[in-house]
């Protein structure tokens, strides 16, 4: 097996491998291949390392190359430089490269740093057929669609299960038998598709998709099926951190911060959830409090240039004003490109300078009247 990282596993090397454990516990040899940060193998050396792969495989009877999200994008792209006759790539990018998927927004700061190289991020070609899972709702499915153009794949069409679909397959327990079945060439594409799309029903993370799924009209649905998620998992703490978001929705305060309390004392802290914390916090209403919190979210990651422009927005609802246009300035900063962030840096110095003026009508109107009360009481005092 030949594994790549997906994103947001961690930058350097010192840590495991995707999928190191699992593979280890399997008996399955394994390379793994790491980035040093979210650059989508964008690297001069590929060529070299993958040569250096194929050298190391050599003697093995079957070598997949294997990868979730970034990682499913590297398992297409090197499958045939590895010398892999299988692969697995599971909710997979064809490209994050503006020009080749404008659509694609979810890695736009990174996918206007990275420079895209023609012989990794060209058309794409594979000597073996992929097993590609995604869910075709949204921009998965649209990625999906343009691998289709250059190459034919085996899918595993799962709708609502998000990204990636990683997390769904562990969770109905079919990820294990997807990978050795691939990898020893015995999956049945079709047949595993059934049984993964019926093994929605009692996928926690499936219900809690389908009730962040609903039209604003269909609230008390959506809370519903929400509460049904939890109910089915209330360990699923994606699902527990949906409800608080539809209960804060529909002013449901007070449930939601409860909620995404329990959740965030179960996580240790974990800065994904913490997220969802600073949210319903702020929608209460407790902007203030929420602060703190939105701190530490930007203290572990101080390179995304969205996270800094929405402490901003929480800074603003807490009325610190001169804060939240320093960290709406760094957002701009940090990714210049994005013209959303200096759109809202001049919305917000744009209602400070309104404030001001509004202020300064006042203490003259205020001090107008001043004297003219004094002259009236120095008049009576005459009189």
């Amino acid at each position: 097996m030949v594994t790549f990282d997906n994103y947001g596993i961690g930058h350097g090397f010192d840590r495991p491998g995707f999928g190191e454990e699992f593979l280890r516990n399997a008996g399955i040899s394994a390379i793994h291949v790491m980035g040093v940060r979210e650059d989508w193998y964008q690297y001069p050396e590929m060529p070299a390392a993958m040569q250096a792969v194929r050298q190391a495989t050599a003697g093995a009877e079957r070598v997949m190359t294997y990868g979730s999200s970034m990682g499913g994008y590297a398992a297409l792209r090197f499958a045939d430089a590895a010398g892999a006759n299988a692969v697995l790539a599971i909710s997979p990018q064809y490209s994050i490269d503006p020009k080749k998927a404008p659509f694609e927004k979810r890695w736009i700061q990174d996918s206007r740093r990275i420079h895209f190289l023609p012989e990794i991020d060209g058309r794409l070609s594979c000597a073996v057929q992929p097993i590609v899972v995604f869910d075709p709702v949204a921009e998965d499915g649209r990625q999906a669609a343009l691998i289709q153009q250059d190459i034919a794949i085996t899918q595993i069409r799962l709708p609502h299960v998000s990204h990636p679909a990683t997390t769904y397959l562990g969770e109905v327990g079919l990820l294990k038998p997807l990978v050795l079945k691939t990898l020893s060439g015995e999956l049945d594409g079709p047949a595993f598709n059934s049984e993964a799309r019926l093994a929605r029903r009692r996928s926690s993370l499936y219900v809690s998709n389908l009730a962040k799924s609903q039209p604003a009209h269909r609230s008390q649905l959506a809370l519903a099926l929400a509460r049904r998620s939890v109910e089915m998992a209330p360990g699923n703490w994606l699902a527990r951190a949906a409800l608080a978001g539809l209960l804060s929705q529909v002013g449901e305060y007070d449930q939601a911060v409860a909620e995404m309390e329990g959740v965030t004392a179960a996580t240790n802290g974990d800065p994904n959830y913490l997220v969802h914390y600073v949210n319903v916090l702020t929608a209460a209403g407790r902007p203030a409090e929420a602060l703190p919190t939105a701190r530490e979210v930007i203290e572990t990651w101080p390179h995304m240039a969205h996270l800094h422009a929405w402490e901003g927005a929480v800074l603003w609802a807490a009325g610190e004003y001169g804060a939240a246009l320093e960290a709406v300035s760094r957002a701009v900063a940090l990714d210049p490109q994005e013209k959303k962030y200096a759109r809202l840096l001049k919305n917000y110095r744009q209602k400070l300078a309104s404030e001001k003026r509004r202020r300064t009508a006042v203490w003259r109107w205020f001090k107008r009247g001043s004297s003219v009360f004094e002259r009236a009481l120095r008049r009576a005092s005459a009189s």
